[in-house]
């Protein structure tokens, strides 16, 4: 589903623009992220898990990498209707924003469980109030991937492993099997090249080093294999 931005503002042309498109200027509404203490590698990890994402067509805001004093940060853009405000998902709405975009619930949760996001809670902007209005998307993956522990080493043994890391989940035993097993099967066939070239960038990416995002390229493709198993049955509603 198309996915409308907030607008800023609009701004006036510095010279007279030709031709019928008419473009125009402007900036957008967006929420900068930068590493911490409590997210190292925040930034690298937003960047891959939206990259990876769009490789798979999973539902995530968009998101671009901006300049800051000490080198890249990560703005994701803000989800916006005209006219309505789209308040994050409230622990109230999950059953209803799971049989409302049953598809999106259950790609949101494959993708968790395959980078390792324990974090999803309310990161998620949903439409609710009109039927012939649709819009789903998630946001926020600082505290997966390199992030699932205090240190990327930790990170790394526990992606190769058999941790299924998500212990709770919004859209836990609300998704359909047939939906959940569809977006299972496509990042388990996703082609190492392709995960490869998501997370590896030839060069340090701030602190993380190539060798780091090699690791992290290999550990991904190996859990992929085994997310069928990393799971729960539980995940399945019980009324599908």
């Amino acid at each position: 589903m198309p996915t409308p931005y907030r607008i800023h503002q609009l701004l006036p042309a510095k010279r007279s623009v030709k031709g019928i498109t008419r473009p125009a200027a402007c900036t957008l509404h967006g929420i900068i992220k930068f590493d911490c203490i409590e997210s190292p590698h925040l930034v690298y990890n937003e960047f891959v898990a939206l990259r990876l994402a769009q490789a798979l067509r999973i539902p995530v805001a968009d998101g671009v990498l901006t300049v800051a004093v000490d080198g890249y940060a990560y703005a994701s853009l803000e989800v916006a209707l005209p006219g309505l405000d789209l308040p994050d998902m409230r622990k109230s709405d999950y059953r209803k924003v799971a049989r409302r975009y049953p598809d999106a619930a259950a790609a949101i949760l494959a993708f968790d469980y395959w980078i390792g996001n324990a974090d999803r809670s309310g990161n998620i902007k949903a439409a609710l109030a009109s039927e012939h209005t649709s819009l789903f998307r998630a946001f926020d993956h600082q505290l997966a991937l390199l992030d699932v522990e205090g240190d990327y080493d930790a990170s790394l043994r526990r992606l190769n492993g058999v941790d299924p890391i998500v212990r709770f989940h919004p859209f836990m035993g609300q998704v359909e099997a047939v939906h959940l097993k569809r977006w299972v099967t496509r990042i388990s066939s996703l082609s190492h090249e392709i995960i490869e070239s998501c997370c590896v960038f030839e060069k340090p990416f701030r602190t993380v080093q190539p060798s780091t995002q090699k690791a992290l390229a290999f550990a991904l493709r190996l859990r992929a294999k085994r997310l069928s198993r990393l799971i729960p049955p539980e995940a399945v509603s019980s009324l599908w």
